[in-house]
């Protein structure tokens, strides 16, 4: 999904910016944290959820952005990133990522607002057998495979209405940047990332939660 060339320069990624740090070094990763507006869980939506991601998991995002971690939340995303091209700085990249992921979620909340239906996950879910869990969870462990969300129950998912998707704005203006330091500030940013669903009570492993991923 193209929307580095199509899209004006965003006005508000300034926000998310260290001063005196070069955000365009292809050396140096980034915690981000970007929260929806007013913390509405509008990502609860299984189709807003899953067009997001596939924006910020397209080639053409990946071919400018070096991910190296995401966890989508209902409310809020969180990214380890950093750039692969150092003419273009990792704000601007996240910027014109909320841009453009708001253009998908104002149509998305047309279509919920004219239908009030709302793609939530199963709430009953088919058994694998045993030979079938082994091989799934050997995968999901190595991060080779991800859940699909209609296959997965996730539990105290947000009770989210046709009325969360009356706002026009999907982003809060300011989010959270933390410059990775070091390796043990590496790995204690990726257990944060990957362990929010756990948290969250939504899954009782991180590997069964169907928005996060690990890339390396």
């Amino acid at each position: 999904m193209p929307f580095f060339n199509d899209l004006p320069d965003p006005r508000r990624y300034n926000s998310l910016r260290l001063l005196g740090y070069d955000y365009s070094s292809p050396f140096k990763l980034v915690a981000f944290s970007l929260a929806t507006d007013q913390r509405r869980p509008v990502f609860a939506d299984l189709r807003l959820a899953k067009i997001t991601l596939t924006s910020l998991l397209s080639e053409q995002t990946l071919s400018l952005m070096k991910l190296r971690a995401f966890c989508l939340m209902p409310d809020h995303l969180h990214l380890l990133a950093g750039v692969n091209n150092p003419e273009v700085e990792l704000p601007t990249l996240i910027g014109r990522f909320e841009s453009y992921t708001t253009q998908l979620y104002w149509k998305r909340s047309r279509e919920i607002v004219e239908s009030r239906e709302i793609a939530l996950p199963s709430q009953e879910v088919e058994r694998s057998t045993a030979s079938e869990n082994r091989e799934l969870i050997d995968a999901l462990m190595g991060w080779r495979a991800t859940l699909r969300p209609e296959l997965v129950q996730l539990k105290n998912w947000p009770n989210l209405k046709p009325e969360h998707f009356l706002r026009k704005k999907l982003w809060q203006k300011r989010g959270f940047d933390h410059v990775i330091r070091n390796d043990d500030d590496l790995e204690n940013n990726l257990d944060y990332i990957i362990m929010n669903p756990v948290k969250a009570e939504y899954v009782s492993n991180p590997h069964f939660y169907p928005f996060t991923g690990v890339l390396y």
